[in-house]
């Protein structure tokens, strides 16, 4: 029912509105809205059926309070909505009244999605607080924070800066706040270090933060002095003196080192190390007038020399160091450098004291003590003399020593009878008037003459016997010996010491003929020289010896007059200083520029073979030498012969060349040890650049004979010329540089300069050279069958060039040249010893010789040339240059050049 309603009351309104809508039924109702002036202004008419009414629109109000009127008085007031409360905009805001309406803005620091926003705007009006904080640009700027409050926002600078401008709104400004300005910021000792917005203390050079760290903000740290001196290693180095300093330390040097930057402190500029001062090379010496001085590390000591002593109350260094000469030596100058010698010397506990040799040391000493205890007390050489006796005549004692010990002991004896029979020709006893005395023991003969007012004499000289040997000195020697006091002169005799001190003891690295195979025997009494004063030696005139023979001389047998040196190890015979005058069947005449102990030694047997290999040695290797000059003339400037193979054979020809005359001047130059090694150095790396070079010939002689049918093979199949090169001085230096860094003593013999034989080291010269030797036969055996199986099937134009004959002697010579000679030399040894030597030295001497016959002389080319050299005469255009081909000038090598 109730919808039927509804529809019938639609239905009905429908009607109506139709039936008013037909203008044909309109009654004339006025349409009072159609006069502007109706309403007031800010209003809206609205016109109804026989009337109207006026509504103030929004934002305004009707002054009579009502909504609609009619009034013609009544005016539209504008409404100040912002007025009301609660405002209209909301919290947050401001609110701007208009002309019939109202707009809303957010205060500072906050905002509203819509912005300003006014009724009929779409969206809603509301302020929410805006973070600054949050903005890009900061709001506050670098080194600060920002904190954001409602509508606003607050700036503040970290720690370690600071802001005098405002702490809002853009701007402000922090700066960083140099702390170190402060200067109770660091503790003493500290340096403070200013960083953006904070800082660091760190402990001065010398001292250490107590927290151990190396940079601290903390204030209770504090810089403690660290104690460099105490460190290990000490910071001053050897040899020297640390002073801890506050912050700091001081070095200095020990006394006897100094440092060219003095004391020194870091900081100072220089390096401080302190090297030892040598205080023997001070100017005054430090050690003064007859004596010598040795530096020590830090300090030095003093040392009188020979024929003087230290006075009892001298020290032995700083300046308080006297010599008084005395005339003769004394236990502490006739001790050899032996080491068990020396141990006998300083009284080693246990059974060494026991010892044979020990017993008979300490004896000898014992004489010589007497004599250098009481340097005022006289002497008698009788008894002198016969001290000695329990020394002399142990002969079958020394035969247990060794040769060390029996050549040091021997120096021990020789010394001490020499330097006793000076103290007694110095302090004789008071029962002896005459001037000359004979003293004879078994064992020892001594006669002494005091000189007095003969030497006044021109032309006197003075002659001196004992058990049948002699000795005659002038008295210009005795005068230049510059003694003082009275003069004296003495000649001893030995008996059978001679047996002791035999030839196994004779040495001789001047000589380069006399080696051990040769026959040498003694053949004298060991006789000694004695004079006052301390000249003894290159004498302006000559002592002469006439030595008896104790087996009569043979006409085979040479003599040489030895004098007995230290210099030699412990002690050894030397003929330096003295040559054979006279020598008879009974006698020999020695001629000595020196005073010395004196032997003979008779040498027979090989020593005829030694000096005539030295002969055919030197003067086979001065015709090796000219040949071999001639040969590398030759290979330098004959064109026609001029070809890689003639490279090769001037390289080997300068090697040897280089190598033989290094060996002629310098194999016996052995004088000085360095030098000498270095000599054998040299001649080590020649010889084995030599056989590297042979290598490299033999290699190419065997690819061009095996190459015979190949035309012009080494245009297509060339060698380069810079590896044969590297090849054959670099193979032997390799050699040389490992040899001489694994053991470098190995370099220069006592006789020689050349490779030693200790511990198998020569085979670092034999071992390469025999490989050499192996692989050259095993090449030139390959290249004789070659040519025997190929030679005849080469083409006829090339066998036309060939002489077989030639070829292969040529072959067997350049395999001779190669090594065999050196063969030679390895097996000279057994029963053909000496034959084997004969060989290896001619031939190994002549093979420069036998190069330039090979490769010179048998050469029509080079024949041609000689010719032409010698002639004058101008090589013929249409010389033929296929006519002597050589063995190094075989077909279609390249040409150098």
């Amino acid at each position: 029912m109730w919808s039927f309603g509804v529809l019938l009351f639609w239905g009905c309104c429908v009607m109506c509105n139709w039936e008013m809508a037909k203008p044909q039924l309109k009654t004339g109702d006025v349409n009072e809205c159609a006069d502007t002036t109706t309403c007031p202004a800010y209003a809206t008419c609205t016109n109804t059926l026989g009337s109207y009414y006026c509504t103030c629109k929004r934002g305004f109000l009707s002054s009579n309070g009502q909504s609609q009127f009619r009034d013609p008085g009544v005016q539209c007031k504008d409404v100040d909505e912002c007025s009301e409360s609660p405002p209209p905009c909301g919290p947050n805001s401001v609110c701007k009244n208009l002309r019939g309406r109202y707009q809303c803005s957010c205060l500072p620091g906050f905002s509203s999605p819509t912005g300003d926003w006014g009724p009929g705007k779409p969206g809603t009006f509301s302020c929410s607080d805006v973070d600054e904080c949050f903005q890009d640009p900061s709001a506050c700027g670098p080194n600060s924070f920002c904190t954001n409050t409602p509508g606003s926002y607050s700036c503040s600078c970290t720690a370690g800066f600071h802001s005098e401008a405002s702490q809002t709104h853009g701007n402000f400004n922090c700066k960083d706040v140099n702390e170190c300005a402060d200067s109770t910021v660091c503790p003493a000792y500290a340096t403070c270090t200013n960083t953006l917005g904070s800082y660091y203390c760190t402990c001065k050079r010398g001292f250490l933060s107590s927290n151990g760290q190396s940079q601290f903000r903390d204030p209770g740290v504090q810089c403690k002095d660290v104690d460099e001196c105490s460190e290990s290693p000490p910071p001053c180095g050897p040899n020297s003196v640390c002073k801890n300093l506050r912050g700091r330390y001081q070095c200095s040097c020990l006394p006897g080192f100094s440092s060219p930057t003095g004391d020194w402190s870091p900081g100072k500029p220089g390096t401080f190390s302190c090297s030892d001062v040598d205080e023997c090379f001070q100017d005054p010496s430090a050690c003064g007038p007859n004596s010598f001085c040795t530096n020590t590390p830090g300090s030095y000591s003093c040392s009188c020399t020979a024929g003087f002593r230290p006075l009892p109350e001298a020290s032995q260094t700083h300046g308080n160091f006297s010599c008084k000469r005395i005339p003769f030596k004394c236990k502490e100058d006739v001790i050899p450098h032996n080491e068990r010698l020396q141990q006998c010397h300083a009284g080693a506990a246990g059974e060494l004291e026991y010892v044979p040799f020990c017993a008979m040391m300490n004896a000898t000493f014992q004489v010589l003590d007497k004599v250098c205890e009481n340097k005022t007390a006289a002497v008698s050489l009788q008894r002198t003399a016969e001290s000695f006796t329990s020394v002399l005549e142990q002969k079958s004692t020394w035969t247990k020593f060794s040769r060390e010990e029996t050549s040091a002991l021997a120096t021990v004896l020789l010394e001490s009878v020499e330097s006793t029979t000076l103290a007694a020709l110095l302090k004789p006893s008071e029962n002896v008037s005459q001037t000359v005395q004979t003293v004879q023991t078994e064992h020892l003969d001594i006669e002494s003459k005091v000189i007095t007012e003969e030497c006044h004499m021109e032309n006197v000289s003075f002659n001196l016997k004992a058990k049948g040997d002699e000795m005659k000195i002038r008295c210009s020697v005795i005068e230049e010996s510059e003694s003082t006091g009275s003069a004296g002169v003495a000649f001893i005799s030995f008996a059978n010491m001679e047996s002791v001190l035999d030839e196994r003891f004779f040495q001789d690295p001047q000589s380069p003929w006399i080696h051990s195979k040769q026959r040498l025997k003694m053949n004298s009494r060991i006789v000694g020289g004695i004079m006052t004063g301390k000249k003894k030696d290159n004498l302006s005139d000559p002592v002469i010896y006439i030595l008896e023979n104790l087996q009569p001389k043979h006409k085979s047998e040479r003599p040489i007059c030895v004098s007995w040196s230290t210099d030699v190890g412990n002690g050894g015979w030397t003929p330096s200083g003295c040559e054979v005058l006279e020598a008879s069947e009974m006698h020999t005449v020695c001629s000595c520029n020196q005073l010395a102990n004196l032997a003979i030694i008779m040498a027979s047997g090989e020593l005829t073979m030694e000096f005539s290999l030295y002969i055919i040695s030197h003067v086979g290797l001065s015709i090796s030498l000219v040949c071999l000059a001639l040969a590398i003339a030759t290979f330098l400037l004959c064109h026609t012969i001029r070809s890689r193979n003639t490279f090769l054979h001037l390289h080997l020809c300068v090697c040897l060349f280089l190598a033989k005359i290094l060996f002629l001047t310098g194999i016996d130059k052995t004088d000085n040890q360095v030098g000498c090694a270095i000599i054998a150095g040299c001649l080590h790396y020649l010889f084995l650049a030599c056989f590297s070079w042979m290598l490299v010939e033999a290699v190419m002689l065997f690819l061009m004979v095996r190459n015979l049918k190949v035309v012009n093979y080494f245009s297509s199949r060339s060698v380069n010329m810079l590896h044969l090169c590297a090849f054959g001085y670099g193979l032997p230096g390799l050699v040389v540089a490992v040899s001489a860094s694994v053991y470098p003593r190995g370099y220069g013999m006592h006789n020689r300069c050349w490779l030693s034989m200790e511990a198998a080291f020569i085979w670092s010269f034999l071992g390469p050279v025999c490989v050499i030797i192996m692989i050259n036969s095993v090449l030139l055996t390959w290249t004789l069958c070659i040519l025997r199986q190929k030679l005849s099937s080469v083409n006829a134009e090339v066998s036309t060039l060939k002489d077989t004959r030639l070829l292969t002697f040529k072959a067997f010579a350049q395999f001779f040249i190669l090594g065999c000679s050196w063969v030679l030399g390895i097996f000279q040894f057994g029963p053909v010893a000496s034959i084997m030597a004969y060989l290896f030295t001619i031939i190994n001497s002549l093979q420069g010789a036998f190069i330039f016959f090979i490769h010179c002389l048998l050469s029509r080319q080079v024949r041609e040339e000689y010719r032409r050299w010698l002639t004058g005469r101008t090589k013929p255009g249409s010389q033929s240059q296929t006519s002597g081909i050589l063995l190094s000038s075989m077909p279609s090598v390249s040409r150098m050049g």
